[in-house]
């Protein structure tokens, strides 16, 4: 019985990660949302959409196979969803410093914080980790 609970904290973690993507990643002070995953995959091009296809991908083939019985397709779903999200903040991380400059005032101007996907993104990818060691036989 604890098995499928186990199982089941997988599920949920993926699931909270493909919610995630639906939902507004970025939210600003004056009361508007930013863009969501699938905004990126419908709209555009580059890492973005290479990007964007992992962390959704990533996590709907988790669903899957937490259904369908594949060996180590559960652990590679998730590193997969999780290195999209690397890739982001590697890709963030080495912009040009000047470029960093202008979009830190452009962030701090409009009050840009986290929101909503951001946060259930990150939390399935936490849970759906622990689950998936916790299952590990």
């Amino acid at each position: 019985m604890a098995k499928n609970n186990k199982i089941g904290l997988y599920l949920i973690g993926m699931a909270l990660v493909a919610a995630g993507c639906f939902l507004p990643l970025t939210a600003s002070g004056w009361g508007f949302n930013g863009s969501n995953i699938v905004d990126y995959i419908k709209d555009d091009s580059g890492d973005s959409l290479v990007t964007a296809i992992m962390i959704l991908g990533g996590a709907i083939a988790g669903i899957v196979f937490s259904f369908v019985a594949v060996k180590y397709a559960k652990l590679v779903s998730l590193i997969v969803s999780v290195a999209g999200g690397i890739y982001v903040t590697l890709n963030i991380f080495n912009m040009n410093p000047m470029a960093k400059k202008f979009a830190h005032g452009v962030l701090k101007f409009t009050q840009v914080h986290p929101s909503w996907g951001f946060y259930l993104i990150i939390a399935g990818w936490v849970i759906a980790i622990i689950g998936y060691f916790m299952n590990k036989d």
